[in-house]
């Protein structure tokens, strides 16, 4: 399943249940909180595993370089744009 799919999911579960919302956002504070993220997902019964993340991440920024200035090596160093983990956990704490 596509990560968007995954990621929509977790953020209708989290609207409709606070505690879970909580949960999700407490474990990001943690000291593993991709991981703990992931498990609380499989508990509720939403198959995210913390390669998923990683891997986005990776395309994401792989696909900006390569669109930048022509790509390579001279390409600016990217920052929130790689963070799809970060990213998801800010619009949560918007629900």
């Amino acid at each position: 399943m596509q990560l968007n799919t995954l990621l929509d999911k977790i953020k209708s579960k989290s609207a409709e249940d606070p505690v879970f919302r909580d949960s999700l956002l407490s474990a990001y504070e943690g000291d593993d909180p991709i991981a703990d993220f992931c498990r609380l997902c499989q508990n509720a019964g939403i198959e995210i595993y913390p390669m998923d993340i990683a891997d986005a991440d990776d395309s994401v920024y792989a696909a900006m370089r390569r669109s930048t200035n022509g790509g390579g090596e001279n390409s600016p160093h990217l920052g929130w744009e790689e963070d799809i983990f970060g990213n998801f956990i800010a619009d949560l704490r918007q629900l």
